[in-house]
């Protein structure tokens, strides 16, 4: 499920799966109109995890919380693999690691998830952070967010029945 900004809900998404020769790309599409191409996720496989390339909401400005979606399709993608619990890897570009860090992704760089929480505690709604200054860091996914995401994904399944 995406948030639909026309529709003030969140809609469910259908997934297409394309396997090139070093990487596979997920194209999410809106289940109810296939030919929005809301955005894709282009996913490494590694001996115990995934290394995400990129990912790419192509309709910011119609569809918000893609990073949700490409979160379970990064783990659906192991467990379909037969990765109980990978490691999956993936780097926030410049300016994007408050809302990684906000929606459980952690970074190797401890001082980075330190500053992100004291940043988050302290802030008031409706207040702007830039976080340019640290430029792109290396995350990964949190053990809690593998979890929480293994129980979306027992009620919704993206990738089921892809090949």
């Amino acid at each position: 499920m995406v948030y639909s900004v026309k529709q003030h809900r969140e809609v469910p998404v259908q997934v297409q799966k394309e396997v090139y020769k070093t990487f596979t790309r997920y194209v999410v599409n809106d289940k109810a109109n296939t030919s929005i191409n809301i955005g894709y996720v282009d996913l490494k496989d590694s001996k115990d995890g995934v290394t995400v390339l990129y990912i790419k909401n192509e309709q910011p400005k119609l569809y918000k919380h893609f990073g949700m979606v490409a979160d379970q399709i990064e783990l659906e993608h192991c467990l379909n693999n037969g990765i109980e619990n990978p490691n999956i890897q993936s780097e926030a570009a410049s300016g994007t690691l408050l809302q990684h860090f906000k929606r459980g992704k952690r970074y190797i760089n401890e001082e980075i998830n330190a500053y992100l929480s004291n940043i988050l505690n302290n802030i008031k709604k409706g207040e702007r952070v830039f976080t340019g200054h640290l430029g792109s860091q290396k995350m990964y996914m949190p053990l809690s967010l593998i979890n929480e995401l293994k129980d979306r994904i027992r009620i919704n399944q993206l990738l089921k029945g892809l090949k």
